[in-house]
């Protein structure tokens, strides 16, 4: 049910994606983390998951670092890719499916591999995924790695006694929204670069500031219509009885603190 959701619905998907990736590029102030030290004159990075391709075009269009940045995109489908005319010359997109090895025109070529919110995967989802990604890496070349972190979720209320409720069940429903759901995996990515032979150089645990509780309250509205009816038993019922008051509590100021962790790896 899980791959179901993450093929998405659309334009609702496309704008989701759109959506997170600026609330994260304002919560973090970063689209490439910190500890990365970019020292070559031209950059060239691999975006895994990339979606809409919003995290390649902004990369290339908004980093003035006197770097040159060139960004390959990849994605088991391009149905949210935009049109190739649309995109920088210097952004490139490609079907593949990341669980399986790269070609070899692309290993050992990029400085930087970037990768963020998925839904859920196992442990051997990840060590697949980070396995392939050290094959992409130069030597020295690090791992970004960007998740929603839904063990780390809290209510903040603007006024004392204000209804909660629908809140608490949104909580609840984040934590297990699908059979089989594991929201704890993101706290096993830096334990699981360690195991693989990367070197973590941050871990960082990112909660929402409040002038962004908006944005995501709205995401988080934005996340449920995103989810066809039918797909989860727990998500129709939760919409059934607690959709309209969520609004309505949102509206009154109340809402979730969400929890991200950004985790480094560097190849040695």
């Amino acid at each position: 049910m899980t791959s179901e959701y993450s093929a998405g619905r659309d334009f609702i998907s496309g704008a989701k994606i759109n959506y997170f990736h600026h609330a994260l590029k304002h919560l973090t102030s970063y689209a490439i983390h910190p500890s990365i030290n970019v020292l070559s004159n031209v950059c060239r990075i691999a975006d895994l998951g990339t979606q809409t391709a919003i995290w390649p075009t902004d990369v290339v269009e908004t980093i003035s670092t006197g770097t040159k940045f060139h960004v390959d995109g990849f994605d088991i489908s391009d149905k949210f890719f935009p049109p190739s005319a649309w995109l920088p010359e210097n952004v490139k997109l490609y079907i593949h499916d990341i669980y399986q090895p790269f070609p070899e025109e692309f290993k050992g070529q990029f400085e930087v591999v970037h990768l963020r919110l998925f839904l859920t995967l196992s442990r051997q989802q990840v060590v697949q995924i980070l396995q392939n990604a050290l094959e992409l890496l130069k030597p020295g070349g690090c791992i970004q790695w960007m998740e929603h972190d839904k063990t780390d979720m809290t209510i903040m209320e603007v006024t004392a006694n204000s209804s909660s409720t629908a809140n608490q069940a949104f909580n609840e429903l984040q934590l297990n929204p699908f059979p089989n759901y594991n929201a704890r995996w993101v706290l096993d990515i830096g334990s699981t670069m360690t195991s693989v032979g990367l070197e973590v150089l941050a871990e960082d645990r990112i909660p929402t500031k409040p002038w962004l509780l908006p944005q995501m309250n709205e995401l988080h509205l934005l996340a449920l219509m995103d989810i066809p009816q039918g797909l989860s038993s727990a998500v129709d019922e939760f919409c059934e009885k607690h959709l309209q008051g969520l609004q309505e509590e949102y509206q009154n100021g109340v809402a979730t603190i969400d929890g991200f962790i950004c985790v480094v790896g560097r190849k040695p």
